[in-house]
């Protein structure tokens, strides 16, 4: 699907498609363009590259499935490739790429069909006073969607790994299954990294004036955008080394039911080695005082139950049954 965006005197003006748009812009200095189109539109990709002079790396790029964020410079436009995240009731988290062409007065979007592209639109249209700063106004309201979406990916990621938590102290708790959802988490979490990390490189250089982007006026917005960015990163790194606990804490929980139950079968087997050993030693084929009589088999079975009775009770005031 695809969509053209013209914006002249602060305002949005329709459009028929991109050729027309482009023709527009052509005629108006004034005015810049957005193209928004999917990856499934490559070939409405190959025509603009041709028509505009993108570079054939950066086209390439556009339509590859593993690409890191990033903002590479090329002789005519720059070109940005981010991702949005989602996660699901599991905990697993999805990736939305994005791809951005960036010339002076025209913003190409190639994005994966999952993009939370209306939020992006009400971000615009909620802050259209910012039109009068060009296509750093599409960039930055980009940004700040796929921020705010890296930010509620987190928490909601948090919020898991805080069940997780509980779960472990949880009386007979499934500890295979919190081990699944441990990794599983942390698996979620290190696809977090890949898309926060580079993204504060991202920022940072947009905000340095040695690129065609200007984004003076915009530098509050950028810098919002980038304090998100940091705080994003920072956090999915607190998750990460939550998750390494809930892990550490599983294995000691398992170390310490080990012991608990290595504990009651050692005090078993001190119970039953009582009668064991009685009745050992009045099995002996020797004669000895009583041997054959009623009397020692009364001695030996009473030797038996004081002796068992002792040992349990002894062993229960330790909390070792």
């Amino acid at each position: 699907m695809q969509y053209a965006h013209l914006y002249a005197g602060g305002r949005e003006i329709a459009v028929g498609d991109t050729h027309d748009l482009i023709q527009r812009l052509r005629d108006d200095d004034g005015a810049f363009g957005w193209i928004d189109l999917t990856t499934e539109d490559a070939s409405e990709l190959g025509r603009l590259a041709e028509l505009l002079n993108l570079h054939e790396l950066a086209v390439e790029d556009a339509l590859s499935d593993h690409e890191r964020p990033k903002l590479a410079r090329y002789s005519t436009h720059l070109l940005l490739t981010i991702s949005s995240s989602s996660i699901d009731e599991t905990g697993c988290v999805h990736l939305q790429r994005f791809t951005g062409f960036i010339l002076p007065n025209l913003f190409i979007s190639v994005r994966e069909a999952g993009f939370p592209i209306d939020d992006l639109r009400q971000r615009l249209e909620l802050n259209d006073d910012l039109i009068e700063h060009g296509v750093a106004f599409l960039l930055w309201g980009v940004l700040d969607v796929v921020v705010d979406d890296h930010v509620a990916t987190l928490e909601q990621l948090d919020d898991h790994t805080e069940e997780l938590s509980s779960a472990l102290f949880v009386e007979k708790h499934d500890a295979m299954a919190v081990q699944q959802q441990a990794f599983r988490l942390r698996r979620s979490v290190v696809r977090m990294q890949h898309v926060t990390l580079p993204l504060r490189e991202v920022v940072n250089t947009l905000l340095r004036r040695d690129l065609r982007v200007n984004v003076r006026g915009l530098e509050p917005y950028f810098s919002d955008v980038y304090d998100h960015t940091l705080h994003s990163s920072e956090w999915a790194e607190t998750i990460r080394d939550q998750i390494g606990t809930v892990l550490e804490t599983n294995v000691a929980i398992q170390g310490n039911r080990m012991n608990e139950i290595m504990k009651k079968v050692t005090s078993w087997a001190a119970i039953i080695a009582v009668p064991t050993a009685i009745t050992g030693y009045f099995g002996q084929n020797l004669q000895f005082p009583g041997f054959g009589t009623e009397p020692a088999w009364w001695v030996s079975n009473g030797i038996i139950v004081v002796l068992g009775a002792g040992l349990f009770f002894l062993f229960r005031k330790y909390d070792w049954l």
